[in-house]
């Protein structure tokens, strides 16, 4: 026997399927959004601290330094070998500064690098987020079309056509 157009099971199943997709659409586009926001925040964090306790040991480092030169100084210490202590602390004093200036200009490096990659995702997410927002409403229009498919058939099928 032919059948006209659908069973109507099939057809709440399918618009009951399609409301569901398109609920698990936007859930992956909410998602994607956060894990990226996440991806970005951690590794801005991330980089930060590393930079602040980098900084704080190589401050520490300097700072007992300078106190075994200033002990040193203080000392009633003559000769070749004091004279070579005083040439290695200012050697070492040379050294920091340069450490500093390339730990600074790394960091800096990252941070700018960080912000490229932030950038390129947020347009990433837009892109992801526009496509999937636009395949959230077309899961969503299907299951209209088939919820009104379905009422349409029932009618006809069930109450008879009515002329008027």
């Amino acid at each position: 026997m032919a059948m006209l157009g659908a069973t109507l099971e099939d057809l709440s199943q399918l618009a009951a399927k399609l409301s569901t997709t398109a609920g698990d659409v936007g859930a992956t586009r909410d998602a994607a959004l956060l894990l990226t926001t996440e991806v970005v925040d951690g590794v801005t964090g991330s980089a930060t601290r590393a930079h602040q306790q980098i900084t704080t040991e190589m401050d520490t480092l300097k700072l007992s330094v300078t106190d075994a030169v200033t002990q040193a100084d203080s000392a009633d210490w003559t000769g070749a070998n004091a004279d070579r202590f005083r040439e290695a602390a200012m050697g070492f004093g040379e050294a920091m500064g340069a450490a500093e200036q390339t730990t600074a200009e790394t960091f800096e490096l990252f941070r700018t690098s960080v912000i490229a990659m932030a950038e390129s995702l947020d347009l990433f997410v837009q892109s992801l987020s526009g496509s999937l927002t636009d395949a959230e409403t077309s899961a969503g229009e299907m299951s209209r079309a088939v919820d009104d498919q379905y009422t349409n058939l029932d009618q006809v099928m069930n109450n008879g056509l009515s002329y008027k």
